[in-house]
């Protein structure tokens, strides 16, 4: 037989007259117990980075509560060829999370009344085109101006971010050449280094100091960030500096960003600094309650709708492996091979901050899995799905509204290709069936709606945006429209010149001295390269090929005009 089960009241009783060790016994293996069940938050951290040791390049790592620092180590190498080790201590690049530093300078600025947050950027930057509609300083901010990203203008003629030097003055004179911009201005979201950039040279010329001298005196020394500088000169000896490195097949090789551009990048810190930076998103230390809202107002388009993108600083909703909600002020950054993570979570007053060397190194999605340990609780909460799809009936398509869905759709705004499939009685999506919901209406739950609006012409909508797409015909590969191609097209925009040529029934692009590549066919007279630039052929009425659209991650529409 079994025990015989005591009551609640007769177990209370019976500790109360357990002498004094007895109980603190039972205690001590109560705690234990839970403790035992309860893993450890700083041995998870510590998995996370279980692949970086003395043969590799790795990552410092620090996270900070309140004004408790509870967990900083240091992973991996910072030199390869001397065996230098990475620690606390050590200097990395911090590549875009730089950007929130030049956007303070600026509110700064218009919080002592020396611009405005509305003033047209011609006011102080007037080497730039006058465009349709205005730019502001607060679409600079935002990354709502439409401004083509100088690197990947750039990029076109050859020489992309890390190949050669890049400067202030050059990346101006190349903003400058841009005779139209991606959008209106004011209409998108599109981020591009070209904002910040000219709000450097804007912070410049506002304050009669460089951006160096700015920031140190009106950030740096006041935080004690003693060990933070900006990279305006890459050839400077950096004391205590990572080296940056990428896996090339098997083995480690330098990827250093040998340019003195700044601002947009290019700030040199440690994880200590960093979290000193981050107390003014709690304290509002320098620039008081008028430069802290400022800094995390999300920004808005023309049409009011609201964007997560504040002034160097994105703002948006974080949800945990228990799906607790939190607020998260962030950004990422990647220069070169160094990868770079900074979030504060004002609920819990938790700020992490990753820095690493090794381009490989994920900094979003190892930073957000430091946070759910951090802060996901022992309570199971229901997620909220905002923004969601509606869940609505599957319908049999019939062959009229198979045939108008059918087809290549190239994006009106952006350099994106959709080819919808049939087979059966379904539309395809890169393999994934489309459900309908409404002859006009098909819907990938959850991620986008396909909406058929008049022939030839759909819309797309997805939880951050709603694009319109226009069909366009399947690639034309005869001998004699790709004849009609080849030639030569220069483009004083990207001033580079691009020679096209016809070689077993392909295009090559050739841009001497660099090696040829050829064009993989999207739809008629459209191509995509390898890397996912996108090359459309525009012709005349007579079918007369005169120009050559190149359109990159960052610049859209870049003018190539044939001239033979």
């Amino acid at each position: 037989m079994s025990a015989p089960t005591r009551s609640i009241k007769e177990f209370t009783s019976y500790l109360s007259h357990m002498k004094k060790s007895k109980l603190s016994t039972l205690l001590c293996l109560l705690v234990l117990s839970v403790s035992a069940r309860q893993p450890d938050p700083l041995k998870q951290i510590d998995q996370l980075f279980s692949a970086w040791n003395n043969a590799t390049p790795g990552v410092a790592v620090a996270v900070q509560q309140g004004d408790k620092i509870i967990y900083n180590k240091a992973f991996g190498l910072a030199d390869l060829e001397h065996n230098v080790p990475n620690t606390p201590s050590t200097v990395f690049e911090s590549g875009s999370v730089a950007k929130q530093f030049t956007a303070m300078s600026i509110l700064l600025l218009a919080a002592e009344g020396k611009l405005s947050l509305t003033d047209d950027i011609r006011k102080y930057v007037p080497e730039i085109p006058k465009y349709s509609t205005t730019i502001t300083i607060q679409m600079l901010l935002n990354h709502t101006s439409g401004l083509k990203d100088w690197g990947s203008v750039g990029s076109l003629t050859g020489w992309p971010r890390t190949t050669r030097i890049y400067t202030q003055d050059l990346a101006l004179q190349i903003m400058s050449k841009q005779k139209s911009t991606n959008y209106t201005p004011g209409t998108e979201y599109s981020y591009s280094n070209a904002n910040y950039s000219l709000l450097v040279t804007i912070v410049e010329r506002v304050s009669g100091k460089s951006l160096a001298d700015f920031t140190e005196e009106k950030l740096f020394k006041p935080l004690g960030m003693t060990h933070t500088q900006w990279r305006d000169n890459f050839r400077e000896i950096v004391p205590n500096r990572a080296i940056a490195y990428r896996k090339n097949k098997d083995a480690y090789e330098q990827l250093m960003p040998f340019e003195d551009i700044h601002g947009h990048g290019g700030l040199l810190t440690t994880t200590g600094d960093l979290l000193k930076w981050n107390t003014l998103l709690e304290t509002q230390a320098i620039g008081g309650d008028q430069v802290y809202n400022w800094r995390v107002q999300k920004g808005k388009l023309t049409n009011r709708k609201e964007i997560e993108y504040a002034a160097g600083l994105f703002v948006s909703n974080f949800y945990t492996a228990t799906f607790d909600k939190f607020n998260e002020i962030s950004h990422s950054g990647s220069t070169a091979g160094y990868k770079a993570w900074l979030a504060y979570y004002p609920e819990k007053k938790v700020s992490i901050v990753a820095l690493s060397n090794d381009a490989g190194f994920n900094p979003t999605q190892t930073g957000r899995q430091i946070a759910r340990i951090m802060l996901s609780s022992n309570t199971q909460h229901q997620p909220e799905m905002a923004d969601t799809f509606e869940k609505l009936s599957n319908l049999k398509l019939r062959e009229p509204d198979l045939k108008k869905f059918e087809g290549i759709w190239r994006s009106i705004r952006h350099m994106n290709v959709q080819v919808l499939e049939r087979k059966g009685d379904q539309i395809l999506q890169n393999n994934t069936v489309l459900s309908a919901a409404h002859p006009d209406t098909l819907y990938h739950y959850g991620l986008q709606k396909w909406i058929y609006t008049k022939p030839g012409r759909i819309t797309v909508v997805a939880q951050q945006d709603t694009l319109s797409y226009i069909k366009v015909a399947p690639p034309d590969l005869s001998s004699k429209s790709l004849t009609a191609l080849a030639g030569t097209y220069y483009s004083d925009e990207a001033d580079a010149t691009y020679k096209v040529e016809i070689k077993n029934n392909e295009a090559w692009i050739n841009n001497k001295p660099f090696a040829p590549y050829k064009l993989i066919p999207s739809f008629k007279d459209g191509f995509f390269s390898d890397d996912g630039n996108l090359y459309e052929f525009r012709r005349d009425k007579k079918g007369r090929v005169t120009q050559l659209l190149v359109s990159t991650g960052r610049a859209i529409h870049v003018p190539f005009n044939k001239i033979n």
